[in-house]
């Protein structure tokens, strides 16, 4: 996927023809799969509908990406594939959604494993292969969570969390990268879930609700870890510190804080893409 990202403070973005016009910088449509605009920017509606023509998807997100947006072709795809999935979240979520939080617990595992904490799985495993509703599921989901955030927050000195996991709003600079990080892909991981025809509010793990797209919930649950993983090394190479982070009801990544991590995110991205199209193949084979 190419990424092109435009945070930029009053940026000039217009499209040319089969360009898009960043203040002087030109980018041909043809490099560009998906848009991500952070902030305060303005793009007519001219230049949005051209640029869903040239199939390229348009993620537009507040400055503390609490608001968001987004924008994809409407031609309609896949339809045998939307009517598959209807079928399957509304008859039989099980199987799909044990499927998902298997994986995730894992990785997770696997991920803690790196840093010399073992948690024993095949108790998990027992229980979720036992569990007979989502409720159940759920319950075993949330209480896992809570034992893996209990040994990551040791990972990190005490001057970047609270020891808990915090989020809407973020209460330290490691919830908030840790929130920052996972909103970027879940709307990645959305436009990908499009791309290949499904019904993003329809999902598995996660119910419908409102304008939450619970597919892409329950596809970023297969990569939480990795983004753990990753976070972890931002702040121990010292990427970004205390200094990147404001404080205003939450804590959020400063502008200058967030011009340090686009570049190594869309590295880390190209890390993951493979493994996205990958699991939403495997979901795909499985309705």
């Amino acid at each position: 996927m190419n990424l092109t990202v435009i945070d930029r403070k009053e940026a000039c973005i217009k499209t040319d023809n089969k360009t898009l016009v960043v203040d002087t910088q030109k980018i041909p449509f043809h490099l560009i799969d998906t848009l991500l605009i952070v902030g305060r920017q303005q793009l007519s509606t001219a230049d949005i509908t051209l640029l869903a023509a040239h199939e390229t998807a348009v993620i537009l997100l507040s400055a503390n990406f609490t608001q968001s947006a987004l924008v994809t072709p409407t031609a309609p795809k896949n339809a045998e594939l939307k009517l598959a999935q209807y079928r399957a979240a509304a008859t039989d979520p099980l199987p799909v959604a044990k499927w998902l939080l298997t994986l995730k617990i894992k990785s997770h595992i696997a991920q803690l494993n790196n840093h010399n904490i073992a948690i024993d799985e095949a108790p998990l495993q027992e229980k979720i292969d036992a569990a007979e509703d989502l409720d159940t599921l759920l319950g075993l989901e949330g209480s896992f969570s809570r034992r893996y955030f209990g040994h990551y927050f040791t990972l990190f000195p005490k001057t970047l969390h609270k020891g808990k996991r915090s989020k809407r709003p973020p209460l330290d600079p490691l919830n908030a990268m840790l929130s920052w990080y996972y909103t970027l892909l879940y709307h990645i991981i959305a436009v990908r879930l499009i791309g290949f025809g499904f019904e993003t509010g329809i999902g598995f793990l996660h119910r419908p609700f409102r304008s939450h797209m619970a597919l892409a919930s329950d596809l970023l649950e297969l990569f939480r870890a990795d983004i753990n993983a990753y976070v972890y090394r931002i702040f121990a190479d010292k990427v970004v510190t205390n200094g990147d982070f404001s404080k205003k009801r939450g804590v959020y990544l400063r502008y200058e804080g967030r011009k340090k991590l686009y570049k190594p995110f869309r590295e880390f991205l190209s890390t993951l893409e493979p493994r996205i199209d990958a699991a939403i193949s495997e979901l795909r084979s499985r309705l």
